[in-house]
């Protein structure tokens, strides 16, 4: 395979590892802002984390609680700290495409762990949802992109 076809391979990891770190920021502010739409191309840990949050500080809308016995709403203070820890989690991607550059396949590899991570999560949060086919199929194209990355990453040294 030549170099160039090794490079744009690379590249092409990287740039959905960005898309990633993107698209999960716009989730988290239109959750946290009181949208209801979302990305699908991002991680879901830190938007379960923060929806997880709003539900039990009591942030999302009154019709979410119909019918529950929800007595007491935990304090504001745990969605801040959900918040940050979704943060720290995507500034951990965005950290992998940072110092991914300049050919260190070393944070890839980093970054498909976490990814895997976030996958195998996703599957067992949701089950087999079918309304969530289209996350889970592109959550296995990002790793394959990313296993495609690493491995060119490899032959290009």
């Amino acid at each position: 395979m030549d170099t160039t076809k090794l490079q744009r391979r690379y590249v092409s990891a990287r740039s959905n590892l960005i898309f990633i770190v993107a698209l999960t920021v716009i989730n988290i502010v239109i959750l946290a802002t009181g949208g209801d739409s979302y990305f699908l191309f991002s991680a879901s840990i830190p938007y379960i984390i923060t929806a997880t949050a709003m539900a039990l500080c009591g942030m999302l809308p009154p019709e979410y609680y119909e019918g529950m016995d929800m007595v007491e709403f935990f304090d504001p203070s745990v969605f801040y700290v959900a918040l940050a820890i979704s943060a720290i989690i995507i500034v951990f991607y965005l950290l992998c495409w940072i110092f991914s550059g300049k050919n260190r396949g070393g944070w890839l590899v980093a970054a498909l762990m976490a990814f895997i991570l976030d996958t195998v999560f996703m599957f067992f949060y949701y089950g087999l949802d079918t309304g969530m086919i289209v996350d889970y199929v592109l959550h296995i194209y990002v790793i394959i992109s990313f296993i495609l990355g690493i491995s060119a990453n490899k032959k290009l040294r």
